[in-house]
């Protein structure tokens, strides 16, 4: 039944996109259509059957199955949550997929514009052909003028057509792009918030006391703070959850920075050790020390003038002894 719904649908779709000559691309928007209505759906009756196994668990007097099914539900509001978030995603994907549609429509009327051009100029110039023999003066005169204007407008409709055509490829990939990009981030999303919240599903499972050869009545259920806590855990995860941002790199690849590295520096002198190029290894010898040292003996005197008597002074400033 679900089959020959859709293709009833599809059908439909083409035939009244038959004129318009976009029927690929009407088929899309409206497929991405029923994806989103069908997910609606898929949520709709996850929801039902959480809550439905919540009010069955109620009727029961088993505290543990109460308990459990009380924090799963909780966890499918979360999930719920995250599927229409997801289902905005969608939404605007096809958006998308509407706006490049009427941009198709724009250059289909350019087009049509410069067809009409092309059309009332050959006119004219078969209207002149016929009656280049037998008009007057005048009349050729005012052909000509008609034809001049013919052809201006249809130069004008040529230049708007291929500027609406360039216009629009643009659009087509800047649109493609924006929308194929976020309704991935929407999928990653969706999946990564899925893992947190099934993961905290399994937890709370596993509160489910075993049963091996214990007694019904020995058996004592203890899990209901180590529910909550998963399911709380699960929430603040979720609100605070970002995409993540993959690094396209090896494992292994990148290095700790040299204060990091284990060995980069010579536990003796405190010194990092000097690279050495030809064998690529930095722990060959201590660095030497780079801090300023004063000069040696037989250089400080030519480094520094000592004026110590006051004619020397004199001297330095330009004064002469009288």
């Amino acid at each position: 039944m679900e089959k020959a719904t859709r293709a009833i649908r599809r059908s439909g779709v083409r035939l009244k996109s038959m004129n318009s000559g976009h029927t690929d691309l009407a088929l899309v928007i409206s497929g991405l259509r029923d994806m989103r209505m069908g997910l609606r759906s898929f949520q709709n009756a996850q929801t039902a059957v959480a809550q439905d196994m919540m009010v069955w668990a109620h009727t029961d007097e088993n505290r543990a199955i109460q308990d459990v099914m009380e924090q799963i539900n909780e966890l499918h509001n979360f999930w719920a949550d995250s599927q229409k978030d997801f289902l905005e995603n969608l939404k605007a994907f096809r958006h998308q997929y509407e706006m490049i549609l009427e941009g198709e429509k724009v250059v289909d009327s350019a087009r049509a514009n410069l067809a009409q051009a092309e059309q009332r100029e050959y006119k004219i110039k078969k209207e002149i052909k016929k009656n280049a023999k037998k008009a007057s003066v005048e009349e050729m005169m005012s052909m000509e003028m008609k034809l001049s204007d013919a052809e201006r407008e249809k130069d004008l409709c040529q230049f708007e057509a291929v500027e609406k055509i360039q216009e629009n490829e643009v659009c087509k990939l800047i649109r493609l792009k924006e929308g194929l990009t976020k309704l991935s981030d929407g999928y990653i999303e969706m999946a990564h918030k899925m893992a947190i919240i099934f993961d905290a599903q399994k937890e709370v499972v596993q509160a489910l006391p075993d049963v091996h050869d214990t007694a019904i009545h020995e058996l004592k259920y203890t899990g209901s703070g180590f529910t909550k806590q998963a399911v709380h855990k699960a929430k603040t995860r979720i609100e605070k959850y970002h995409a993540l941002k993959y690094r396209l790199v090896p494992h292994g690849v990148d290095e700790p920075p040299p204060p990091y590295t284990p060995g980069y520096y010579d536990p003796v002198t405190g010194l990092p050790y000097e690279h050495d190029t030809t064998s690529n290894d930095v722990r060959l010898r201590p660095a030497r020390r780079t801090e300023p040292r004063a000069p040696p003996l037989e250089e400080r005197g030519t480094l520094a003038r000592d004026y110590s008597s006051d004619e020397e002074d004199l001297q330095r400033l330009g004064a002469h002894k009288l």
